[in-house]
């Protein structure tokens, strides 16, 4: 089983730990919050400013635990990291999302994309930036967080998404989701949606597929394959390939899933892994990395449970 890691802050009497699973744990990004976010939700906005004031204020603790503290902070933060994705135009440039995310079904993977970048605005605050939980705990008792104006909280999240979308190669993957969008991604009868039907639906003789099908059968579409679709898990799996101890956990493989892991560090395609290994489909190999990287996080947290094991006992 999967370890659940903690964000840790030492404090005069001590260490505290804040799990990663607690509502809590997302108050770094509450922080960062204007107030014109906040009074989404009122409730929130009675909450200290100081983590001292609001960790002795049972009514506080309150408001955290309940759900609708979560939903305001990743309903907040996917909507404003939604402002900043890039698609393609048909020329090669790129453009803001058109219309409303409304206009978008929790279907669209964009859509879910913008809830993925959540952790990661959460992991930047707490390891690059001066929002870490360490640093509320360092503020005087008689301190306040500042609000940010809602123009610094674009900026930021702005920059966070430009940034982590870079740092994480999620481009391709975006540029893939515009480009292969369905029906279902959009919600409603909007006008958005209608348009999009009609151009779907005018002069289509092929098969209707999604990209899931599409991937899964490595379907052929005009008489041409379509290999390397990206997948959602590939920024799992591309942190896997950049693992320190690979050389240990290579070990525990079989000949043909070390090939298959190293073609892909040496930056292989699908397809010639397929090729290479004697698999039909290069979604066979998807699979197939996924199972490696899902080998390698048990054996990360058995390294990491044998580590404690030994330093806390």
């Amino acid at each position: 089983m999967s370890l659940r890691y903690s964000f840790f802050a030492i404090v005069p009497d001590g260490i505290i730990e804040i799990p990663q699973g607690s509502n809590l744990s997302w108050l770094t990004l509450f922080y960062a919050l204007p107030r014109e976010l906040v009074e989404k939700y009122p409730p929130a906005l009675s909450l200290p400013r100081n983590i001292y004031g609001l960790l002795d204020d049972p009514d506080s603790i309150e408001i955290i635990k309940n759900d609708m503290f979560l939903l305001l902070v990743w309903d907040c933060f996917a909507w404003s990291a939604w402002q900043f994705f890039q698609v393609p135009n048909k020329d090669g440039t790129y453009k803001d999302i058109p219309g409303d995310w409304k206009n978008y079904s929790g279907d669209f993977p964009l859509w879910r994309l913008s809830y993925e970048i959540i952790k990661h605005f959460r992991k930047k605050f707490e390891t690059e930036m001066d929002w870490s939980f360490q640093r509320l705990f360092l503020m005087d008792r008689d301190d306040e967080h500042p609000w940010l104006t809602y123009q610094q909280f674009s900026n930021l999240i702005g920059n966070l998404t430009d940034m982590i979308v870079a740092e994480e190669n999620w481009q391709p993957m975006i540029d893939e989701f515009w480009n292969n969008r369905n029906p279902d991604d959009y919600s409603g009868s909007s006008v958005h949606k209608r348009d999009f039907n009609r151009s779907w639906y005018h002069d289509r003789n092929h098969k209707h597929l999604s990209i899931e099908e599409i991937a899964e059968t490595g379907a052929m579409i005009d008489g041409e394959m379509l290999f390397d679709i990206p997948n959602p898990a590939a920024e799992f799996e591309t942190k896997v390939l950049q693992k320190i101890g690979i050389e240990q956990f290579e070990r525990r493989l079989t000949e043909q899933d070390k090939q298959i892991l190293q073609m892909r560090m040496d930056g292989c395609s699908l397809k010639d892994i397929a090729t290479a290994v004697g698999f039909k489909t290069p979604s066979a190999v998807s699979k197939h990395i996924e199972k490696i990287a899902g080998a390698y996080e048990d054996y990360v947290s058995g390294e990491y449970g044998s580590f404690l094991d030994k330093h806390t006992n």
